[in-house]
């Protein structure tokens, strides 16, 4: 691994990293597919993190992981742009906000994971974890707009070159600039929060399969 060139540890990460943080959000409890709750409803989701407390401390630790590889392959494909024509300013703006993003959505974790080590044996825990989730909750949808608004930046300004494929990075502009109205929409109506986690996960979705081509794309490189 000493010798691993950049851009084919890039790749790899562009790969790997998203797929492992997507696979845990559908698996997470209290999410889409186990022990589903709306993330509105505060006692439903302390309800299903605590109900599976293991699953839900895995599904903490391997999310950021698969986020922070991520995060290499996005740094690595703006490596390849610096200095080097278009896309380079605006690239560089959405790489740094999605790191922000990734600070936020790690922290996130973090405070989940202390939500599923709570026993809820008396009124206090009760009171602290629900201060938890409410702060957990506003971390998650700051996060989720920036990190729609990076993604928004990042995939436009691949669109501008010639050696990224255009048409993949416009259709990822388009998603992220759905997620972010959808993130605008949760955070004006915390009523509409189990909607709008739906449409974030799909353009999550989309977004993972565009980096797993990119990431095939710069180990073609090599």
């Amino acid at each position: 691994m000493g010798t691993i060139s950049v851009n084919r540890l890039g790749g790899l990460t562009l790969i790997v990293g998203p797929v492992l943080a997507v696979v845990m959000f559908f698996i997470q409890p209290g999410g889409i597919i186990i022990d589903p709750a709306d993330p509105s409803n505060a006692q439903e989701s302390i309800m299903a993190f605590i109900s599976n407390s293991g699953l839900a401390k895995a599904t903490g630790l391997l999310i950021p992981l698969g986020l922070i590889l991520f995060l290499y392959g996005i740094f690595t494909i703006q490596g390849n742009i610096r200095g080097n024509g278009n896309g380079d300013a605006l690239s560089r703006l959405g790489a740094g906000i999605i790191l922000i993003a990734v600070i936020g959505w790690v922290s996130t974790s973090a405070l989940g994971n202390v939500i599923a080590g709570t026993d809820m044996q008396s009124a206090a825990e009760m009171a602290a974890a629900g201060s938890i989730f409410a702060a957990a909750s506003g971390i998650n949808l700051m996060s989720g707009l920036l990190g729609a608004l990076g993604f928004l930046l990042f995939s436009l300004a691949l669109s501008t070159r010639d050696d990224f494929k255009r048409i993949p990075a416009l259709v990822i502009a388009v998603a992220s600039a759905v997620g972010l109205a959808a993130g605008l929409w949760g955070g004006l109506d915390t009523a509409q929060l189990e909607t709008t986690q739906m449409i974030s996960g799909v353009v999550y979705l989309l977004t993972t399969i565009w980096s797993i081509t990119l990431g095939l794309d710069l180990l073609a490189k090599e």
